[in-house]
């Protein structure tokens, strides 16, 4: 059974240069785990709109911290997404940030990411919908930003990519009528939510997406419950991961010789362990979750002015 959603762009490039160094290690560590970050985890059948909480309710102050490894280090880096207000009106910042760790982090220069997204919830929708990404690198001093801003009252979409030494290219698209603007971190949490609707074991989902000029969409599968339990039992530690899934990208996107990931995540839909296979170099590159909590939800993250000012707000 194929299913089709609704049409999704992906916001955020790699690298697609086809060499990788060790020094690019956590880059692609990382980087994956932002695609094991959005992989729909909603799985029972969607309540009643009325019935159920907002995605905002849902989610206002979750915090959700990872360990990353690969081969035999078990803990080579740190990632941790959060879901916060902003100081505006029904806006709010989604993050997801990552770090070597240990030696790792000294012969990598203290290597660091970040993923920020501001997002406006929409009442009557009840989803998120973007309004402005941004990727960030940091490496021994230097930093790379690469951002998009989703204009939606000129019906534009703004690409900026920032070199380390200062210089700026940007390009823009025009939105096209009827699709429905994500960004990765948004995506991950409206499909939390269920906004994309219930997803069933044994389903395979052929998801609109535009990453490349050659990647139009992306296939996700959700195993059977039969084939689940062969994943299962390699698994030391069971508990929380209730659904398995696969997906793939683009080869050089995770610098993977498949491109393929997948993963575990729990009937609370949230995401426990992901796995991106045959990284050049590497291997297998895992990120599993090691805490959730739920802070304050009145905590404000203030938006700088010259970002309200970019950001285009409606």
């Amino acid at each position: 059974m194929t299913v089709l959603l609704h049409p999704l762009e992906k916001i955020s490039e790699l690298s697609s240069n086809a060499a990788m160094t060790r020094r690019d290690c956590l880059r692609f560590i990382l980087g994956a785990w932002g695609f094991i970050s959005v992989m729909p985890p909603s799985f029972a059948k969607a309540a009643i709109k009325s019935e159920r909480r907002s995605i905002v309710d849902h989610f206002l102050g979750e915090e959700l911290i990872y360990h990353i490894g690969y081969w035999r280090i078990p803990h080579c880096g740190d990632a941790e997404s959060r879901f916060a207000k902003t100081n505006l009106d029904d806006i709010y910042q989604i993050s997801l940030q990552g770090r070597a760790v240990g030696f790792i982090d000294a012969a990598l220069g203290g290597l660091q990411y970040s993923y920020v997204s501001y997002s406006q919830y929409l009442e009557q929708e009840d989803r998120l919908r973007p309004l402005f990404f941004q990727s960030t690198k940091r490496r021994m001093g230097k930093e790379k930003h690469r951002s998009i801003t989703f204009d939606y009252a000129a019906q534009k979409v703004f690409f900026s990519k920032t070199r380390t030494h200062g210089k700026t290219q940007v390009r823009q698209e025009p939105m096209l009528p009827g699709r429905i603007y994500e960004d990765y971190l948004t995506l991950s949490y409206n499909f939390r939510h269920g906004h994309y609707g219930p997803l069933e074991r044994g389903v395979s989902y052929q998801l609109p997406i535009q990453i490349r000029k050659r990647m139009k969409s992306l296939k996700l599968q959700i195993v059977s419950r039969e084939e689940e339990k062969k994943y299962r039992q390699k698994e030391s530690v069971k508990t929380d991961k209730d659904f398995f899934l696969k997906f793939q990208v683009e080869r050089e996107d995770v610098s993977s010789g498949s491109g393929e990931i997948e993963g575990w995540v729990s009937s609370e839909a949230i995401p426990i362990k992901g796995t991106v296979k045959d990284v050049i170099l590497f291997g297998d590159l895992w990120g599993e979750l090691i805490e959730r909590r739920v802070k304050d939800s009145n905590r404000i993250v203030a938006i700088p002015d010259n970002l309200k000012n970019e950001m285009h707000l409606p």
